[in-house]
């Protein structure tokens, strides 16, 4: 096993909520809870909701950020977070480490990271 290590920018993702989500793309069309027109997205029975309401309930928590729930109540359909200051355009980098041989290269993205604030 080779066990390389590396970093590199994958991309930028633009915010224009204050906030982000990670989730599986696949939840969307059967999980994600679109919004009625003037419905107030800071109810607290929204908390935990796969949806925007849900989203800034859990980012302007004391916390910034929390789980989302699938519709039957079980966690993992995703995790909402404020990003630093706000809105802008942010650096994606992906870890990628290499587990397989020098023979047989099997890399995988160990860890991402999201640069809000640079130190």
């Amino acid at each position: 096993m080779t066990n390389k290590t590396t970093t590199q920018k994958i991309g930028n993702v633009g915010v224009d909520s204050g906030q982000l989500l990670v989730c599986d793309p696949c939840y969307f069309e059967h999980e994600w809870r679109k919004e009625k027109k003037n419905e107030n997205i800071f109810d607290p029975q929204k908390k935990g909701e796969f949806s925007y309401a849900g989203c800034c309930i859990a980012t302007t928590s004391k916390q910034q950020g929390g789980q989302l729930n699938f519709k039957i109540g079980h966690t993992g359909a995703g995790v909402a977070f404020a990003t630093g200051f706000g809105d802008g355009n942010y650096p994606v980098f992906a870890k990628l480490k290499d587990y397989g041989t020098k023979e047989q290269p099997d890399v995988r993205v160990k860890e991402v990271i999201i640069k809000f604030i640079e130190d």
